[in-house]
């Protein structure tokens, strides 16, 4: 038992570097387990320590005793935005993401406990900049020349070279701690509430360096602005808030199980803090130092239903409804709703192995023009195909290797600026029961 809980606290602080990069709406993301990678349609099912984040109230359907699941899940990233006078500029930093499940059921009643990454798209590191250090260093050339016009310095002498861009993003995660009770109302329904803590952190780090191909000549025009211009900045912001679920879980008949849990809004007020600014252009910028900006957690409608063909043979359905509409998100002028709708089958070969394939549509309501506020992690749609087996070598045992691959659709904005990306998937789980 103590290798148990020294492998979940291990994984659990891999996490301060993780953050997640799959499906969801704008803001939500709903990589939560490798039983999800391998079905991407958990909100009806009735088998796994992860139903915490799912369908906690289906945990009333599963033996008694208490759990403990870690998962751990790599995402390789590919990323990229075209800005037409521009090579493309991309990143390909991956993500580790782990997770924690714990639940404890006896009868008619249990508790559980979650560690996840609720929002966020983690580590990114755009060598070459991106779409956002270009209308940084183009934002400066605008003032520098205003300034160089007002001094009556000739067009031929303005700043027109961008290079040397970098944007690093060093954080962009939310980590959510949750807690709650499922409770058996009847044989076939249950009820369960919970509440959740969120703790948000954002950092990013880029600059540029922006000069002239022709400097201005000293004399006999002034020297108001001298060299090339090197704007750098750094910010970092931070914001937490509480959010609660609730869920019902009805098994219909033996064969069928429905499902549907409400997480609510979290309210996420982000407190900039400006670590470096080295033209003192982050007020300009909207990034004033102590400013604040609602970036909120979606509230989250999950349905699902679950069908057992054969009892060996199970077909899964699920729909997710990101209810962007009702939040605050101070990153976008308009959005929302975006939804998730899946399908899933599992077979078991045995009593020990089963397997699962599983397919995800992810409609963003987001427009092509608004990318450019956030382009490092374009929103985009995609179709995610996932697959995995479960292996139980021992009753109290499982292990889960899951994997996918999700391909998005591109968008090009007003401004001619082309966002895709393309995101693989391997998992790995493990469950016991004491």
């Amino acid at each position: 038992m103590k290798l148990v809980f020294s492998v979940l606290c291990g994984l659990l602080v891999l996490g301060l570097a993780a953050g997640p990069v799959l499906a969801g709406g704008i803001i939500n993301k709903a990589n939560h387990s490798s039983d999800y990678i391998r079905t991407l349609n958990r909100y009806a099912a009735t088998d796994g320590a992860d139903l915490a984040a799912y369908n906690p109230a289906g945990i009333m359907r599963m033996q008694d005793g208490s759990y403990a699941k870690v998962d751990l899940m790599y995402f390789a990233k590919d990323y990229s935005n075209t800005v037409p006078g521009f090579d493309e500029l991309d990143q390909d930093t991956p993500s580790v993401i782990p997770t924690l499940f714990l639940v404890h059921k006896k009868e008619k009643w249990a508790g559980f406990f979650t560690f996840t990454v609720p929002a966020g798209g983690g580590k990114l590191d755009y060598e070459q900049g991106s779409a956002r250090t270009v209308a940084l260093a183009q934002g400066v050339a605008q003032m520098a020349n205003a300034q160089l016009a007002a001094n009556s310095v000739p067009s031929t002498y303005f700043y027109n070279q961008i290079s040397d861009m970098s944007l690093k993003i060093n954080a962009s995660t939310v980590y959510g701690f949750t807690f709650g009770g499922s409770l058996a109302a009847t044989e076939k329904v249950s009820f369960a509430a919970g509440i959740r803590y969120a703790k948000g952190k954002r950092e990013f780090e880029g600059g540029a360096t922006i000069s002239a191909s022709e400097p201005t000549p000293v004399p006999p025009f002034p020297a108001v602005l001298n060299g090339p211009l090197t704007p750098e900045l750094h910010l970092e912001e931070d914001a937490d808030s509480w959010s609660g679920l609730v869920g019902v879980n009805a098994a219909l008949t033996d064969k069928l199980n429905a499902a549907v849990t409400y997480i609510t809004n979290a309210g996420m007020e982000y407190e900039m803090d400006v670590r470096k600014d080295t033209m003192g252009i982050a007020p300009a910028l909207g990034f004033a130092d102590g400013s604040t900006r609602r970036i909120d957690i979606p509230g989250i409608v999950g349905a699902g239903v679950s069908y057992k063909f054969t009892p060996k043979l199970k077909v899964d359905a699920n729909y997710a409804l990101y209810l962007e509409k009702s939040a605050e998100i101070d990153t976008f002028d308009e959005y929302g709703n975006s939804s998730d709708l899946g399908f899933a089958v599992e077979y078991a070969f045995s009593p020990r192995f089963k397997g699962s394939v599983g397919y995800l549509l992810t409609d963003i309501k987001l427009d092509a023009d608004q990318q450019i506020n956030e382009p490092e992690e374009p929103k985009l749609d995609a179709n995610t195909f996932g697959a995995g087996f479960v292996f139980s070598p021992r009753p109290d045992w499982d292990i889960t290797f899951a994997g996918l691959v999700a391909t998005y659709d591109d968008a090009t904005d007003d401004l001619d600026i082309t966002y895709e990306k393309a995101v693989w998937n391997l998992s790995v789980g493990a469950q016991y029961r004491f």
